[in-house]
């Protein structure tokens, strides 16, 4: 190698050993920590104050709302029902003022009609009323919160009240024990027959029922969750069994009667199946009784085919008349079937007093027109309604199963 290469050779590496050396002095070496340092602590920062995307959301099915058996159809809009509101309301202010409710007495009552429905005009004593202005104001105030904008409240006269629904009276109340003129009905051997429907579900109550030391009808589901059991207390204890036939309401699917129920768009030959299908589990029942039905009630050539049916099977049919417009007493007649019609329902208003106060309206009406039929449910008040009930009821009144009424 010439003196020239080497020379070369010399002065990279002095070069390369120089730079190095001047980068290992502690200025740029100060200089190149700081910039690391800004930059890791740039990256940290970054890091923790990004934020975090939202996990990904999974779409999920909104659980199903629990499924409410109803039982009954929807009937408050009725005045009738309206009126058993107003009693109510009637009961509650006389608890509220602390009044004695066994001299609550129900006078008079009388059937009217709206729209080809019953409802029952009455006449109630109370006891004597200290403070009239008082209890006024309390009832005023019950009555509109059981049936605002539709009830009217006025002065009768100076000892009493008068209800009006819808401009139409329905009760007028004594204030003043005084002697009445209204014309007392004589009895001339009326009758009373009690109908509990819906049997088959609760069966404490049930055995309540049938261990009644009188007479009530008992009509059973024919699917009921203890519909055999339901079926064989009756039958011991000796009470008359029915069958609670389902049947299509004006309200269905809202109001569904099961899928064992005799629906309008059934052909004859469906008709008569159901009929055979459901009497076959309850085949010792003597009658039938619609559960629901506004419907198919209403009708008339399924009606005819229906109660033709039950005439075949030694039935008798009720109508528990939730429709004005029932077909079932003109289908009676074709079929030629024992038949009877629902006079009042006892227990729309789940409370003892009130039940006891529509038990005696069914008094009412039996000693008018000689006779009353009454439908109940198998609810804890009903039950120690009807307990209280006799206790103090016009014995006047003989109390029948309902297939040992006189036909209508």
């Amino acid at each position: 190698m010439d003196e020239h290469s080497q020379e070369e050779i010399t002065e990279e590496q002095t070069g390369t050993s120089s730079f190095i050396q001047k980068l290992y002095r502690p200025g740029p070496l100060i200089f190149l920590f700081s910039v690391a340092f800004i930059g890791l602590l740039s990256l940290g920062y970054f890091l923790l104050t990004e934020e975090t995307p939202p996990p990904a959301i999974i779409a999920q099915t909104p659980p199903a709302p629990p499924v409410v058996k109803v039982y009954e159809e929807d009937t408050a809009s009725e005045m009738e029902d309206m009126v058993k509101q107003a009693d109510l309301a009637i009961i509650e202010t006389m608890r509220g003022l602390e009044m004695e409710m066994g001299e609550l007495d129900l006078l008079d009552v009388e059937m009217r009609k709206l729209n080809g429905r019953g409802y029952h005009f009455q006449v109630l004593q109370l006891p004597a009323v200290a403070d009239k202005n008082m209890f006024f104001k309390v009832l005023q105030t019950n009555l509109a919160k059981r049936l605002p904008d539709v009830s009217t409240l006025t002065v009768a006269d100076t000892s009493g009240l008068s209800i009006a629904i819808n401009a139409l009276p329905t009760h007028k109340l004594m204030l003043e024990t005084i002697p009445m003129t209204l014309p007392k009905p004589q009895a001339k051997g009326p009758k009373l027959a009690i109908v509990i429907d819906d049997v088959g579900e609760n069966m404490k109550v049930l055995k309540g029922l049938v261990n009644l030391d009188f007479p009530v009808t008992l009509a059973v589901w024919p699917n009921a969750s203890n519909t055999r059991a339901s079926v064989e207390l009756v039958i011991q204890k000796r009470k008359d069994l029915i069958i609670h036939f389902p049947m299509e309401p004006k309200a269905y699917p809202k109001y569904n009667p099961g899928d064992d129920a005799l629906f309008v768009s059934m052909t004859a030959e469906e008709i008569k199946k159901r009929v055979a299908e459901n009497v076959a589990k309850i085949p010792e029942a003597i009658g039938v009784n619609n559960h629901m039905g506004s419907k198919f009630t209403g009708y008339a050539p399924g009606m005819n085919i229906a109660l033709a049916e039950f005439k075949r099977h030694g039935l008798f049919f009720l109508d528990s008349l939730t429709t004005s417009k029932s077909a079932a007493r003109a289908s009676a007649r074709k079929a030629d079937i024992q038949f009877y019609e629902r006079d009042i329902f006892i227990d729309n208003v789940k409370d003892v007093t009130a039940i006891v106060h529509q038990l005696k309206k069914a008094e009412k009406v039996a000693l008018k027109q000689g006779y009353s039929i009454a439908i109940g449910h198998p609810y804890p008040e009903t039950l120690a309604a009807l307990k209280v009930w006799n206790a103090g009821r016009n014995k006047d009144i003989l109390l029948l199963p309902l297939s040992k009424m006189a036909t209508q």
